[in-house]
């Protein structure tokens, strides 16, 4: 009777271990759906039922390599300050699994190009190329290695691949925008426009592509062109302060300097430790004649290179003047003597602009 019921109770904690069994394959079963199935609303929950379906120990091979690679892409859409590392080392296992997981090379290709290690972009790019993309992989494959063989300096391989890139798709405007890069890195500042040009075309409110326009027609010394996709820029994003810059700094260009102090004006708003608005405001204030407001601006070393040029001068004019009285009678024509005459009118003029300066130091000093 007691071998009956130990034999029954044994047939029973097998049945129970089977079905325990069972229910662990299913809830692991469930967990890789929710893992592969997540999205950004649901990150921490899709993080959760990743890492639990790879702990299972039911997955193998690409099956173990895409939940790894969807935990890795899943901790992207937190705000978690380790995301980026949590992400790397998700996609490294990923691609240690199975070494054509061509999602995980693109994503790690990215953060290799985050990180500035450029020719492990590039590896992880053409691994991936190797492993067979689909025609989105493929834009985004040519965009990674685009990006990095620009950052290394080879223009010709970055125009290459983000060529190849816009083939596949002609209205993607954010490759345009960095072929336009590469191109007027190069010096190619017509092809450079064209591209811009082309991006505009597919979006008239894009405004980044009007900043780049504006950079290019300045570089060709067309200011007017500049000042004008600039404005556009900042129409579209008031806060642009890259585009007061490029602007104030082509109607500095043009003479045109209150306009110039107005958008540094703007950027200080922005920014008010904003260095370069303050250095080149003090600069079109010296333009202006406005002393006390160029002294303003202006750090302490500064104002004390230009007093240390107000002493230079005067020595300058002085050593001029004596070679005039030894030399006069002696050459006729224009001579030596007479250019440096000239020279000492023009340095009398900037040493008396100076010294306004120098006035304009000791009144703040003391008030």
């Amino acid at each position: 009777m007691n071998d009956m019921r130990s034999g029954t109770s044994a047939h029973l904690w097998i049945v129970a271990l089977a079905l325990a069994a069972a229910l662990s394959r299913a809830a692991a079963a469930d967990d890789q759906q929710v893992c592969l199935k997540g999205s950004q609303e649901t990150a921490a929950a899709t993080i959760a039922a990743c890492t639990r379906a790879i702990e299972s120990g039911d997955y193998s091979d690409r099956r173990l390599s895409k939940l790894y690679h969807q935990r890795g892409y899943s901790s992207s859409w937190t705000n978690d300050a380790d995301r980026v590392d949590r992400a790397f080392k998700d996609y490294t296992e990923a691609i240690r699994i199975d070494p054509k997981a061509a999602d995980s090379l693109l994503n790690r290709s990215h953060i290799y190009n985050q990180r500035h290690d450029y020719d492990r972009a590039i590896a992880d790019a053409n691994q991936a190329f190797e492993s067979g993309l689909s025609h989105y992989g493929k834009q985004v494959g040519y965009g990674e290695r685009g990006y990095a063989y620009q950052a290394k300096g080879d223009n010709d391989r970055a125009i290459a691949d983000y060529t190849s890139s816009i083939q596949l798709d002609a209205n993607n405007k954010a490759t345009l925008i960095t072929r336009g890069n590469a191109y007027w890195a190069k010096g190619d500042l017509d092809r450079a426009i064209a591209d811009y040009d082309e991006a505009i075309a597919l979006d008239p409110k894009y405004a980044l592509a009007y900043y780049n326009r504006a950079t290019a027609y300045r570089a060709k010394g067309d200011l007017d062109r500049a000042i004008a996709d600039s404005s556009q820029a900042i129409a579209l994003y008031p806060r642009y302060r890259d585009a007061y810059y490029n602007r104030a700094y082509a109607y500095q260009a043009k003479g045109d300097l209150e306009r110039a102090i107005a958008d540094y004006d703007q950027m200080t708003a922005l920014d008010p430790k904003d260095n370069d608005a303050r250095s080149n405001r003090a600069k079109a204030y010296w333009s202006k004649g406005d002393f006390r407001h160029a002294i303003a601006d202006s750090d302490p070393g500064q104002v004390s290179s230009w007093l240390a040029t107000a002493v230079f001068l005067a020595a300058a004019a002085w050593l001029c003047r004596r070679l005039g009285m030894q030399a006069r009678g002696r050459f006729s024509g224009r001579t030596m003597v007479e250019i440096c005459e000239q020279e000492v009118a023009e340095m009398q003029r900037k040493n008396a602009a100076l010294e306004k300066i120098a006035v304009a130091l000791e009144k703040r000093s003391l008030g």
